[in-house]
């Protein structure tokens, strides 16, 4: 196709609409999938994608957590346990917290990587934490709906994450789910004992450390960041940015999420393949 019209069917794109097509991309969507949720065509799709990739990379965000062999044999241990899921997976509420901040910070620290490889060993580094300005939110999906974003307001302790997550939002979200089962990773508040108390009769589903590549929410949360990069308004006070963010989570089509959990057998899979190490997803 002569460069001319390249060109322009990345220009018929909205920023958003490209943040959208990265984004769902880069969650395991086919270029017809993503053309048809967005009503353009796949040539415009596609287009976008490669002149993105530049080539077979682009500047994006590196991730920030290194795995030791023990963690590649836990996960790769706990792949195998439930690689025979497929529908199992649609009872399982996916949950994460995560900061968005305004203007620079580490977050949008910018390196060359190819599709597919932001976990790999050499696109990883240390994070640095400093006080920058944001907001931090706490979701969770399941397969037909999302929770209510909340924000939290300091730093998340245990008694915070009880009296402003799990018994306001987890309890009334997982009683609406049928046989539901809710996704709990191993950090500090999530297993203190006030947090284990106050979801007695919760079934858990325990998670492998340093394994955001094997839940779909990721992908969900990436959209968001996209999209907040995209915004034709940037915003520039800690409240702008909680409304867009709060604004950017509801606009997610579930059915973009529904296909993220359809992405999770393939993901377990290829971890197994990997020897537990990083996926591209």
């Amino acid at each position: 196709m002569p460069l001319r019209r390249r060109i322009s069917h990345y220009e018929q794109l909205t920023e958003f609409e490209r943040g959208r097509v990265i984004g769902l991309r880069e969650g395991g969507f086919s270029f017809r999938d993503i053309a048809e949720r967005l009503g353009r065509n796949v040539s415009t799709v596609h287009d976008c994608w490669v002149r993105w990739s530049r080539d077979g990379t682009a500047s994006r965000r590196p991730a920030c957590i290194p795995l030791t062999p023990r963690h590649c044999r836990l996960r790769r241990q706990w792949c195998q346990a439930r690689a025979q899921w497929r529908a199992e997976w649609r009872s399982v509420v996916f949950f994460d917290e995560s900061r968005f901040c305004l203007g620079a910070s580490d977050v949008l620290v910018l390196i060359r990587r190819r599709p597919g490889e932001r976990l790999q060993p050499n696109c990883l580094r240390p994070r640095h934490t400093g006080p920058t300005p944001g907001v931090m939110v706490w979701g969770a999906i399941s397969y037909d709906s999302r929770s209510t974003l909340v924000v939290i307001p300091n730093t998340l302790n245990a008694n915070l994450y009880v009296s402003l997550v799990i018994q306001p939002v987890v309890l009334p979200f997982m009683s609406s789910i049928q046989g539901g089962i809710f996704q709990q990773d191993n950090a500090r508040p999530h297993t203190a004992a006030v947090s284990q108390h106050a979801l007695q009769g919760v079934d858990i589903l325990p998670w492998p450390a340093r394994s955001p590549d094997l839940s779909p929410i990721e992908h969900v949360l990436d959209i968001i960041g996209r999209q907040l990069q995209h915004h034709p308004l940037p915003a520039q006070t800690v409240p702008v940015l909680t409304a867009q963010v709060q604004q950017a989570w509801n606009s997610i089509p579930q059915s973009d999420i529904r296909h993220l959990y359809d992405t999770m057998h393939a993901r377990l899979q290829a971890c197994i393949q990997n020897s537990g190490g990083y996926i591209g997803y």
